[in-house]
């Protein structure tokens, strides 16, 4: 009865059947939000139902201390219809209507529709306990290969143990005792299942405690990952794959880089022995400006081939660094010793400014070292004639060691920053 007192509108009709008042509780508003004053509440019935309902007007007028309830079809907004009670009662000309939801017939709708939704469900729902297989769906048995729920409702819970994946299926049985013993409310848990055709599913799996008849039950949702595991191994084929190929690529850097060095030092040293006619005068200058050309160009070569060995083993992790206390002023003093006959050359001026009693840094010498130069040696290149290169250290007590290198050449556009 408090169901019913809580879905209910009074209405009043006139003699003509014309609305002369609504009232009704806040759990009935969707149906009171259907009428209105003034029209006919007879408007609002299933066509065939209108002359039934006139004729309990007229009875209820006719007969004021009674009451006639009879059910009205009342069509909804999709065009289906929708039973509602209605209680008419006269006082004097006007009736009052009473309209109150067939409760039964809503509470069927409602079962329709969640067992619409459960049963055509692309994910598998299943209720079991430990000795009873009690329902599953359709989408369960899909995901399995089979035809529909009917035929694995004959298996029982022993054959559905059957085709849990054997690694998997004592850890699922556990889960299951948890749950019922009500020591894991809810699982969330993934497991391989055995396809019909022999070939392997994985599901997502969502369980929880539930009720069935009183008796208490595990209800699963599972819902096929296979698709998506299979791209995960896939992508960790090809992750290994790339790595072994990248660490390939690293290793014939690393042997050729190695095995370069080898002549290209005796390059080096017989031109310099050229160059600085250690045995006695070469007799033609062009020889000399040549040998002298030919020991730059083989410097420059065996930087990049250092270059490249470094990168090969940064790329194979292999770059061991080899800290000690090292002075920045001292640092910055060597590189500029080896830049600065190029700097002259073009007429590039070199400043320093390095901060009083700097304190040394713990780092790979060689390392920042060759950073320094590489900034240096590009600084200088991009320089026009009568620039300026500034090599500038000091410490700052939020940001730390600053060793920066800036030049007034040509610069970068922000187009080019971003792609550096």
């Amino acid at each position: 009865m408090e169901s019913e007192k809580a879905q209910r509108v009074d209405v009043v009709v006139d003699r003509d059947g014309a609305i002369l008042s609504i009232a009704a509780t806040a759990e009935a508003e969707s149906l009171a939000r259907r009428l209105a004053v003034g029209e006919y509440l007879l408007s609002h019935a299933h066509e065939p139902d209108r002359a039934f309902l006139g004729h309990a007007f007229e009875w209820a007028r006719a007969n004021p201390s009674e009451e006639a309830t009879l059910r009205v079809r009342v069509p909804r907004s999709n065009g289906r219809l929708t039973n509602v009670f209605a209680t008419c009662r006269g006082e004097g000309d006007t009736v009052r209507v009473t309209l109150r939801p067939d409760e039964a017939a809503l509470a069927r709708r409602a079962e329709r529709q969640m067992r619409q939704v459960v049963e055509g469900s692309a994910q598998g729902i299943v209720v079991r306990s430990h000795n009873e297989l009690l329902f599953l769906n359709d989408g369960f048995a899909k995901m399995l290969g089979y035809s529909g729920a009917q035929e694995l409702m004959a298996w029982g819970p022993e054959r559905l143990n059957e085709v849990i994946y054997p690694a998997d299926r004592q850890m699922v049985l556990e889960r299951i005792r948890r749950r019922m013993a009500g020591e894991e409310v809810i699982s969330h848990y993934e497991l391989r299942l055995s396809h019909r055709d022999g070939s392997t599913v994985w599901a997502d799996t969502l369980a929880t405690f539930a009720t069935w008849d009183g008796k208490p039950v595990s209800l699963s949702w599972l819902t096929d990952i296979t698709a998506r595991k299979h791209a995960e191994a896939e992508l960790v084929k090809s992750k290994q794959a790339a790595e072994y190929a990248n660490s390939a690529k690293s290793q014939f850097l690393a042997t050729m880089s190695h095995e370069l060095r080898t002549p290209l030092n005796a390059i080096l040293g017989f031109s310099e022995v050229l160059t600085t006619e250690m045995l006695g005068p070469v007799g033609q200058p062009k020889y000399l400006e040549y040998a002298q050309d030919i020991h730059e160009s083989g410097s420059h070569l065996l930087d990049l081939i250092n270059d490249i060995l470094d990168l090969a083993k940064l790329e194979a992790g292999k770059l061991d660094l080899h800290e000690s206390e090292v002075s920045l002023e001292n640092v910055i003093e060597r590189c500029l010793s080896l830049t600065r006959d190029r700097a002259k050359r073009g007429k590039v001026v070199l400043e320093t400014q390095v901060a009083d009693n700097l304190a040394a840094i713990r780092c790979d010498e060689r390392a920042v070292r060759q950073v320094m130069l590489n900034l240096l040696s590009n600084a200088i290149k991009f320089t026009p004639e009568g620039g300026v290169v500034s090599v500038c250290a000091n410490f700052d007590a939020v940001r730390g060691f600053i060793l920066s290198v800036s030049d007034t050449g040509i610069g970068m556009s922000q187009k080019e920053i971003e792609i550096a």
